[in-house]
């Protein structure tokens, strides 16, 4: 390359580089949301009252009454199914606004022409009187009544009714806070409040003095600034000292549950896995990094500290194990970087869209801008490449260099807008996310010993899932101007990026464990491997680490905490099922084989039958005559010859792994028993989440027994007995063992009644007998069809005595369903537990 033709390549380059530096250099910093908000329209109730006579103002009266009741069937009528929880405390508070107005008064004429009713009912009345709050979750939203209007000869009288409902542990105190007038000028200049506590005592007033106190009202008069009253339950009294216990269940259980967990997933990685210095290395790193991500918990000021050490440091710290451990680079080409730049260049190109219409910088200046960086780039890649004499390299450098200065100018001119403050809303999240992209796409690597492109693509989505849905990525606003939302939340943990960031950690976990069952279970001696059995024990804790009940730590009230009980019971029912004695069995390592076990065990089986049926009729044949003993002696030998040519050892054709991989039988085994319990969705409820690992993690319920199902056919030769009917019924007991210690607080709760348990019990039983004795079946069939042998020469349909285990499954599931529909409020509630929904804080 010739010096002068290095000097203009550099010199391009120096040119693009120079267009971004003074685009971002001139651009102005986007005016914030408070100051393009546009003046509201006035509010003609408060235009009305400023238009008034002083006297006539004056003149007005104000009262506000709040009276609380126990909120009965026909208030909670309209409150969604399942949210009503009958041991706590559901109140009804009814607050009755009186305004009396003389004849003259413009407010009149205002109420009667009901400008914007119903849409300002709340304006009107928190203009006039301030508005209401009560503490406490709410059953269902603020209703207000329509104002009704009362006139005599001397004034005029409006009261307007709002109803809220609330819904409140036992013990809870209540807080009412009356909030000032938000007119300018105000309406009336004082205002009188009575409250009737009904069955609750007034036990804190802050910025009250009482005209009238008594023990059924409090009356007082009140300006125009914020007062509050406190009040307690009638029925709950206060202890002087709070015995707590020296030993609690709770945190033994939950630290025994802790352990165990974390014992079975380092026994999973195995000793070949740490005796590898890169790996070592990685637990070392994700050691040092767990800490940090507590840190917005105590210090919200360091919370940037959190961001970079999730969504940067991780990502680069997996990335490097991957190119450690993987024995091939990357085999990414020149396309895959244009078609990455490609993408790249679209989202620039929102940027800078997003920059012009915000006034960041004018439309020529980025026009000139953009096409100077993008030709000065593409001319400089040109100049670089022209030696290599290979026109369509040099045309992909070209283009791969002008998008990657799009590029870098859209991200510029976002670095701007971020340190003035005012950016788009979603434009951090996606960068986030792209970021935390990167863990995935190391991991899946590592775990296929592989790069792959779709596993690129499919980390990328699976990103963009774990910080949001779809709607929550293109609502209104997000991409607009950074305006003030609220931050979703499950119960008391908001979600924000850090805390979905780690979550999806948390789901990318349990997938790496499936990962590795499936490397295991290629082969057959996964079976008795001890790796995949802690593998396989690991994943069953990880799926019960809560029950389908209710999840929320208010409501255990009994010893058993829901949070480990079901982890530790799954833990040592998985352990039972797969320690039983051990038969000596035959694997076959062909289909071929496998056919021969078959046949001989159904030859085995009939002369076992022959054998019965020459004993039982024997005896009266031979009493009749129609026997001589010489004849009978001929058979009987005939048949134990016949039978010691098979030995007397008991039958294992049945007990194999019928030439399958684990995973193989594993996956078929999984499949169909979540096709078994697809049904009681209907019971459980659809899985509810914000994104995709609250999805996840609401709708565990629906593999739990699949995955019961997915350890019976992986280890299906170690399953306790020797035919598929026995081994389906010892993963009966199991499996309904750890469903049913879910729902041990409800069992133990005083407070439900009998009826309601019978039902949880009956449903959950029926469930689990129904998926369980469906699969044993089916397993029994699928052997069968894999040794080119009819079903019913095991099963005859004709036999009552082989009709019993179907029979039972159309049992359970008739019985399931009619104690689904006659199931109240209150199993409802039980089965579906607190699902994850989205709230919002006020």
């Amino acid at each position: 390359m010739g010096k002068l033709r290095l000097a203009i390549a550099f010199g391009l380059a120096l040119v693009s580089l120079g267009a971004i530096v003074w685009c971002t250099v001139a651009a102005r910093p986007v005016a914030g949301p408070a100051t393009l908000k546009s003046t509201p329209a006035p509010n003609p109730w408060v235009a009305a009252a400023a238009r008034a006579d002083p006297d006539v103002g004056w003149a007005r009266k104000a009262t506000t009454e709040v009276l609380l009741t126990r909120a009965d069937t026909d208030d909670l009528e309209s409150v969604p199914e399942g949210r009503i929880d009958p041991r706590q405390r559901q109140v009804k508070v009814t607050v009755v606004h009186r305004l009396q107005l003389t004849h003259e008064d413009p407010l009149i004429e205002a109420l009667r022409h009901g400008s914007g009713f119903p849409k300002t009912l709340q304006q009107v009345t928190d203009a006039a009187f301030g508005a209401v709050k009560v503490d406490g979750p709410g059953l269902a939203p603020t209703t207000r009544l329509a104002p009704i209007l009362t006139s005599d000869t001397a004034d005029t009288m409006a009261t307007f009714t709002v109803t809220l409902l609330r819904q409140l542990p036992q013990e809870q105190l209540l807080k009412i806070d009356f909030n000032a007038p938000n007119a300018f000028p105000l309406i009336v200049t004082s205002r009188t409040i009575a409250v009737l506590p009904g069955e609750w005592t007034v036990l804190r007033q802050e910025g009250i003095t009482p005209q009238r106190e008594r023990e059924e009202r409090l009356e007082f008069a009140v300006g125009a600034y914020p007062v509050s009253v406190t009040l307690a339950p009638d029925s709950q009294g206060f202890a002087d000292v709070v015995v707590e216990e020296d030993f609690s269940w709770a945190t033994a259980l939950g630290v025994l549950t802790a352990v165990a967990l974390a014992f079975f997933l380092l026994r999973s990685l195995g000793r070949g896995w740490w005796e590898r210095l890169p790996n070592r290395e990685l637990v070392v790193g994700l050691a040092l990094a767990a800490p940090t991500l507590l840190i917005p918990l105590f210090a919200e000021e360091w919370s940037a500290i959190a961001y970079v050490i999730l969504f940067v440091a991780v990502p680069a710290l997996v990335l490097r194990h991957a190119g450690r451990v993987l024995p091939t680079s990357p085999p990414w080409t020149t396309r895959d970087l244009l078609i990455v730049t490609g993408l790249g260049v679209v989202v620039g190109l929102g940027m800078l869209s997003w920059s012009w219409l915000h006034g960041q910088l004018s439309g020529p200046a980025l026009l000139a801008g953009g096409a100077v960086a993008a030709l000065a780039a593409a001319g400089s890649a040109i100049a670089f490449s022209v030696d290599l004499g290979v026109r369509p390299v040099i045309v992909r450098l070209a283009v791969l260099s002008a998008e990657a200065a799009i590029g870098l100018l859209a991200l510029a001119l976002w670095l701007r807008a971020l340190l003035d403050g005012v950016y788009p809303p979603d434009s951090t999240r996606l960068v986030l996310a792209l970021g935390w992209a990167m863990i995935p796409i190391a991991a899946i690597a590592v775990a296929t010993k592989q790069w792959s492109r779709g596993a690129v693509v499919g980390a990328v989505l699976v990103s963009l899932l774990v910080q949001g849905w779809p709607t929550e990525w293109l609502d209104a606003g997000s991409w607009s101007l950074v305006v003030p939302q609220p931050v979703p939340a499950i119960g008391s943990l908001p979600l924000d990026p850090i805390v979905r960031g780690v979550l999806g950690l948390l789901l990318l976990g349990f997938v790496m464990l499936v990962l590795r069952l499936r490397r295991l279970g290629g082969e057959l001696s996964a079976i008795g491997n001890p790796v995949a059995e802690s593998t396989m024990i690991a994943v069953l804790m990880v799926l019960y680490i809560t029950p389908s009940g209710s999840t929320t730590l208010a409501d255990i009230d009994v010893p058993l905490p829901l949070l480990a009980i079901t982890s530790i019971v799954a833990w040592a029912t998985a352990r039972w099922l797969l320690s039983g004695p051990r038969l000596v069995v035959d694997e076959p390592d062909t289909q071929e084989q496998h056919r021969k076990l078959i046949r001989a065990a159904i030859h085995r089986r009939l002369l076992l039958l022959a054998e019965q049926e020459l004993y039982r009729f024997g005896r009266g044949r031979i009493g009749a005559g129609d026997l001589s003993m010489t004849d009978f002696e001929q058979q009987r030998t005939a048949v134990e010859a016949a039978l010691g040519a098979h030995g007397r050892h008991p039958e294992t054709a049945f007990a194999t792994a019928a030439a399958c991989t684990p995973w193989h039988n594993g996956v078929h085994a999984f499949t169909v028993s979540l096709l078994l319990s697809l049904p009681f969705t209907l019971v459980y409820g659809l899985p509810e989440g914000v994104d995709l690992t609250t999805f996840v993690f609401d709708g565990r319920y629906l593999i739990t027994l699949p995955a019961f199902g997915f350890l019976f056919g992986y280890f299906y030769p170690r399953i306790r007995g020797t035919q598929p009917m026995t081994k389906a019924l010892h993963l009966t007991a199991a499996a309904l063992l750890t469903e049913l210690s879910g729902y041990l607080s409800t069992l133990a709760e005083p407070d439900i009644g009998a009826m309601d348990k019978a039902q949880v019990v009956g449903i959950v039983v029926g469930q689990v007998m129904l998926v369980c004795i469906g699969l044993g079946l089916f397993w029994e069939w699928r052997i069968m069809h894999l040794a080119d042998e009819p079903w019913a020469r095991v099963r005859n349909l004709r036999s009552v005595r082989s009709l019993v285990a179907p029979t039972v499954a159309l049992v359970l599931a008739v019985g399931t369903t009619a104690a689904t529909s006659a199931a109240g409020q209150t199993v409802d509630r039980i089965l579906k537990g607190e699902q994850v929904t989205m709230t919002f804080p006020r």
